[in-house]
């Protein structure tokens, strides 16, 4: 719960690219946020978010916008290879930070940013938002009333179009190469990274994975298949696409095995369709009125729910945190542990061998 007598938290937004349009979309739903100025080396990027949304400053120099006293913190949306500069100039400057994943290029940069925010100590939060999608949030509650039994493998995919164009547009970026935190491995496969975590609850152990590029021509993976073994015998699975051209929307699937019963959900720009044998469906969805009962594998229910965005969930547990001075809802040690799975998928396809966990870089 919010409390009602605390003054917003003001929020200084860097990086005015396409996902800090979804991070404004967000703060506009919060009453308790404001974002009070945004920063972006174009000019044109940071002038235009801010003419959209009536915020009065935008900045091209960010050690400016953080001399703000009346920021409290800062969002920080820019390519990967800037969050850890980004984030820990943001500490120092005694503001809480929410970082979009992964949490930085590489783990020593992570290691950075988690010795940093227990200097500082003040909040931080990577943007694992996959675990704010109906799907997910769904099944957790389903996991931890103990309804599957023990948890023994999961399998996640995310799937999307082929970023060839993208690609041949600014083939120097460095969001396209694994050594400076992008690629679709880790750009996808942290998601599904976190989320193996997440429901496994336990450390993995070794990563076998195979890939393709798809034109060859391109320097990264675009579809991989990663294999995750854990300590105490769990089983994870990641399957990223993004080699289909023209893939007409961004689909994620999760499948969740246990000793007594299984789930599968996809996500499809919140288009569900969930399968859950041997479970009434109004379990799923407390107080719908469902006329299916006892979906199976071959008796499928559809269901298409209105949800909120993941990324509104995640900034509004944020500021939740900061307002109750509570936990953040995700580690750092979590999301670096996703980012070390996908390095370690990285490492696999190009080495063709299992790599061991923890990596020793």
């Amino acid at each position: 719960m919010f409390r009602d007598d605390l003054q917003r938290i003001k929020i200084g937004l860097v990086g005015c690219g396409v996902i800090s349009y979804a991070h404004m979309n967000a703060y506009a739903q919060i009453p308790q946020a404001e974002v009070v100025a945004v920063c972006d080396i174009f000019e044109p990027l940071a002038s235009s978010l801010a003419k959209r949304y009536g915020i009065k400053e935008f900045y091209t120099d960010y050690e400016k916008m953080l001399k703000r006293e009346d920021i409290d913190v800062i969002d920080v949306c820019t390519p990967t290879s800037l969050h850890k500069d980004f984030t820990i100039k943001a500490l120092e400057a005694g503001k809480h930070v929410f970082c979009e994943k992964p949490i930085a290029s590489n783990l020593m940069e992570a290691d950075e940013i988690i010795d940093s925010q227990k200097k500082f100590k003040k909040y931080v939060l990577i943007g694992h938002s996959n675990r704010y999608l109906p799907i997910t949030i769904n099944s957790k509650e389903i996991v931890q009333k103990g309804l599957l039994g023990e948890i023994f493998l999961v399998k996640t995919a995310h799937r999307f179009d082929n970023p060839f164009e993208k690609w041949a547009q600014n083939p120097e970026n460095p969001k396209y190469y694994w050594e400076k935190g992008g690629g679709p491995i880790i750009d996808s496969g942290v998601h599904s990274a976190d989320l193996c975590n997440y429901f496994l609850l336990d450390e993995p152990t070794y990563v076998y994975a195979k890939g393709l590029s798809f034109p060859k021509v391109l320097p990264f993976f675009t579809s991989a298949h990663i294999n995750v073994e854990y300590n105490h015998g769990g089983h994870g699975i990641i399957i990223i696409n993004r080699q289909t051209r023209n893939y007409p929307q961004y689909e994620r699937y999760l499948e969740i095995i246990g000793s007594e019963r299984s789930i599968w959900g996809f996500d499809n720009f919140y288009r569900q369709t969930i399968v859950f044998n041997a479970l009434s469906l109004n379990e799923l969805y407390e107080g719908g009125n469902i006329s299916y009962l006892s979906p199976t594998a071959h008796t499928m229910f559809r269901e298409y729910l209105p949800a909120n965005s993941e990324i509104y969930l995640e900034l509004t547990d944020f500021i939740r945190t900061i307002i109750n001075a509570s936990p953040p809802p995700i580690s750092l040690e979590d999301a670096r542990k996703a980012l070390e799975i996908c390095i370690a998928a990285e490492k696999s396809i190009r080495y063709e061998k299992e790599i061991e966990l923890p990596l020793k870089e």
